[in-house]
């Protein structure tokens, strides 16, 4: 005979938010449906069809994508037209422009939504003035307003509470466990703890960026833009805590040791059940089990989708780099396409990630216990009295192994030009092969981060994987390196926003104007 165990405060706290949110649901459900927002069809397949080929090129994380297609909108249509007035089309037509792309379904926004979005429009493009008035360097006065705009606009047209509600859950827990002085780099660090714990939360358990860290900080705080010199300084801070050492510390030590709560988190949004399960701990101890063979599951699919996105992303890029570089200079030097660099260039990234990703191995039983038991300490535990996490460690390490860790860099990048050259590349395309798979060996991490996530328990690396990190560890470094350059200066991306992006969303709002002119002439017969 088993007996029920107590929620801890902190778990009665998350079920108690969780039953009021569905609560709150039902409640809706039952409210009569007013009127809709209807978008009419025409050029629905052109421009979902842009957005995938977009978002390949960008390569970010799924649940950003909403996110940065309303950014995309407003740089667009405020700061792209250095507009001095705002009025509500604005709003309207980005609900249209995300209904045409798929990312809203057509017929389930009501027509209050428009009001609601003109309104934090007009409020936020007019704080982007009064910052610049205020000494704001343009640049920044415009990130952060579009930070802010983006992230309000989607919560009003994709509202998620239950992800507020955890975000607090998972705040309150490693607010609890994590021990400040393990943490804290100066004095000044310590009045920074408590939000560097919250912004490390969201990078590590929802791979939160700033613009999303931002506004719920805003939001946190309740920081009010009466005093624009106030909400300047706040921002300020943000993004200084943010970057700053001890966040990403702790960011770390959350990514390392998260996988209990990732699976929680999962549980919390797909399945609605949770609140009636909370207070029961053996049901629920069995519904956590079966979410963790299920996250093992979908994350087969996370890899193989990660895979094809990867590979088209390089693909794109690829296919743009050599039209623009390799197949000119080939031709200006030589006066022919030079076939084998540039196959071999195409192609070793794109087999070195297939091959990497069927080396991938899944968590095993030890590792689903693990986390049955570090979860119901969470909930059900007491934390005076369990320690969850082990002690943080500063590791020194003897300064022979730095000089070793360079010479390897000289070494493995040594050999593999030694080997181009033998292969008769030029610099040009030798630069290309190494850029494309230090892309790829950094993707391939991302791909092993899907695994990664819901490790609590490592697993041991065997002699073949040893070598192999061994060898494309450099190839990573400088893959990383390049990705943080690529996010800031994205030239594939840039091409396509000028080149295609906005000629394209100005040909189909035309059209759409164009139909809905010719739609009441019908009427007037």
């Amino acid at each position: 005979m088993t007996t029920n165990k107590q929620l801890n405060t902190n778990g009665h706290q998350l079920w108690a938010r969780l039953a009021a949110i569905k609560a709150e649901k039902a409640k809706k459900a039952d409210e009569p449906t007013g009127r809709l927002i209807n978008v009419a069809g025409v050029g629905r397949m052109v421009s979902t069809a842009y957005e995938q080929l977009r978002n390949a090129a960008e390569y970010a994380q799924d649940h950003l994508l909403a996110q940065n297609a309303i950014r995309r909108f407003f740089v667009r249509n405020l700061f792209l037209q250095n507009t001095t007035l705002v009025d509500k089309t604005i709003a309207e037509e980005l609900v249209i422009e995300l209904t045409q792309s798929g990312y809203i379904k057509n017929n389930t926004q009501p027509i209050e939504v428009i009001d609601r979005l003109g309104e934090i429009i007009q409020r936020h493009y007019g704080n982007y003035r009064r910052l610049k008035a205020s000494g704001v360097i343009e640049k920044t006065a415009q990130g952060w307003t579009l930070d802010l705009l983006s992230i309000e606009s989607e919560k009003i047209l994709f509202e998620d509470e239950i992800q507020s509600a955890y975000v607090q859950f998972a705040y309150r827990h490693y607010q609890t466990v994590l021990h400040k002085k393990s943490f804290i780099f100066n004095a000044n660090d310590e009045a920074n703890f408590e939000a560097s714990i919250y912004m490390a939360v969201h990078r590590s358990l929802f791979k939160s960026d700033i613009t999303v860290v931002r506004a719920d900080m805003q939001q946190l705080y309740n920081m009010s833009d009466e005093n624009i010199n106030d909400y300047a300084n706040f921002h300020k801070n943000i993004d200084e805590i943010f970057s700053s050492d001890m966040t990403n510390k702790i960011a770390r030590y959350i990514n390392k040791y998260g996988a209990p709560l990732r699976v929680l988190r999962s549980m919390v949004q797909n399945n609605d059940r949770v609140s009636e399960l909370l207070p029961e701990s053996d049901k629920f101890e069995h519904a956590y089990f079966t979410q963790i063979k299920e996250e093992y599951r979908s994350s087969k699919a996370k890899l193989n989708k990660g895979l094809a996105k990867s590979i088209v992303f390089l693909l794109i890029t690829k296919t743009l780099i050599g039209v623009a570089i390799e197949v000119p200079f080939d031709i200006a030097t030589t006066g022919m396409v030079l076939v084998l660099p540039l196959a071999v260039n195409l192609l070793t990234p794109v087999v070195y990630l297939i091959i990497l990703r069927l080396g991938f191995k899944l968590p095993g039983d030890t590792n689903s216990k693990a986390m049955q038991v570090y979860i119901n300490d969470t909930l059900y535990g007491e934390h005076n009295q369990v320690d969850l996490y082990p002690a943080v460690k500063d590791k020194s390490y003897p300064i022979g192994f730095t000089i070793a860790y360079a010479l390897m860099f000289i070494v493995i990048f040594g050999f593999v030009s030694n080997l181009l050259a033998r292969l008769g590349f030029t610099i040009v395309q030798g630069l290309i092969f190494f850029v494309f798979l230090a892309f790829a060996s950094f993707l391939g991490l991302r791909l092993l981060r899907i695994v990664q996530d819901l490790e609590l328990v490592a697993t041991r690396l065997g002699t073949i994987s040893t070598i192999r990190e061994f060898l494309f560890m450099p190839f990573t470094f400088l893959g990383k390196w390049l990705s943080d350059k690529y996010q800031k200066i994205n030239i594939v991306a840039l091409i396509l926003d000028t080149l295609i992006e906005l000629p394209l969303k100005t040909v189909l709002r035309l059209v759409r104007q164009w139909t809905g002119f010719i739609d009441e002439k019908k009427e007037e017969i």
